[in-house]
């Protein structure tokens, strides 16, 4: 199995609740998974262990990637690596649009004032990244932000 993501045994407890409890997830290149479930099943929490939010040490088991374990201290350890949650936002911006809102805190801007928001990389720079034997959909294509400062 050419597996890019392991996670093994995640076991997560708060006072009085044990929220994950042996919780096994494997992620082939070019797979997308999708976590699914009651309000309360674990989901978030899972999602919270693997980008750093509870942070090695506060949860058992472990976390390869590439076949590496990992012990993310923080957001930033786990960014590091490549490694980005997207988090269920209920609050979007209906004026701007699903890459705008998706990027929305991460735009470049040339002064402190500038208005013009635009995200640091297209959808397609991840693409390659993510192992997928896929083509990027085609409007991906016309996404000149990423190149242009």
């Amino acid at each position: 199995m050419d597996s890019i993501l392991e996670m093994r045994g995640i076991t997560k407890e708060f006072p009085g609740v044990k929220a994950l409890n042996n919780v096994n997830l494997s992620v082939r290149r070019g797979e997308i998974r999708a976590l699914v479930g009651e309000n309360g099943a674990g989901k978030s929490t899972l999602m919270k262990v693997l980008s750093g939010v509870y942070p090695h040490g506060s949860y058992e088991g472990e976390i390869l990637y590439h076949g590496k374990p990992m012990a993310f201290r923080g957001i930033p350890d786990s960014e590091a690596q490549g490694i980005v949650i997207i988090h269920q936002e209920l609050a979007l911006v209906p004026q701007m649009s699903i890459a705008e809102n998706i990027f929305l805190g991460n735009e470049i801007a040339k002064t402190a004032s500038s208005t013009a928001a635009r995200p640091t990389a297209a959808p397609s720079s991840f693409w390659p990244r993510s192992g997928s034997t896929r083509t990027p959909p085609q409007r991906w294509a016309s996404w000149a932000w990423a190149s242009s400062s």
